[in-house]
C-alpha cells in the first residue's frame, strides 16, 4: 500500500460459504495487522451457480482448469478434480460450471 496510497477501498470476490468468511458483510475493514483499507464484497451472498452463470452469461475469462473438473483452486499439494464431477472411470472431468450441487465445492481439496 506504500506504493498507491490513494487507494481507499478494494474489490474481493469472496462469498459467505468461502473458508472463515461466514461473518463478512458487503462492507467490511480489513483485519488487524493488515494494511487499513476497505473491503467491498459485491458477491458476498452469491451462490455457486450465480457465479458461474455470472461468469459465463458475461463470458468473463476464468482459469481453464475449471473446465477439467476443479471447481476450488489451491495448490498443486492439496487440490485436485472435484470427484462429484467425474465422468467413467475417473480419468474424465465434467466443468465445474456443471457441478449441482454447490456444498460439493471444495470435494476436491484435500
Amino acid at each position: 500500500m506504500k506504493e498507491h496510497p490513494d487507494i481507499k477501498a478494494i474489490l474481493m470476490g469472496t462469498r459467505r460459504t468461502d473458508p472463515y468468511s461466514s461473518h463478512l458483510t458487503e462492507f467490511a475493514p480489513t483485519d488487524p495487522g493488515w494494511p487499513q483499507i476497505l473491503r467491498v464484497n459485491p458477491i458476498i451472498t452469491w451462490s455457486y451457480s450465480q457465479v458461474w452463470d455470472f461468469l459465463r452469461t458475461l463470458q468473463v475469462p476464468y482459469c481453464p482448469l475449471y473446465d477439467q473438473g476443479y471447481t476450488s483452486i489451491g495448490n498443486v499439494l492439496n487440490t485436485k478434480p472435484n470427484p462429484a464431477l467425474c465422468v467413467g472411470e475417473g480419468d474424465k472431468f465434467r466443468p465445474a460450471y456443471e457441478l449441482v450441487d454447490g456444498e460439493k465445492e471444495r470435494s476436491g481439496r484435500m
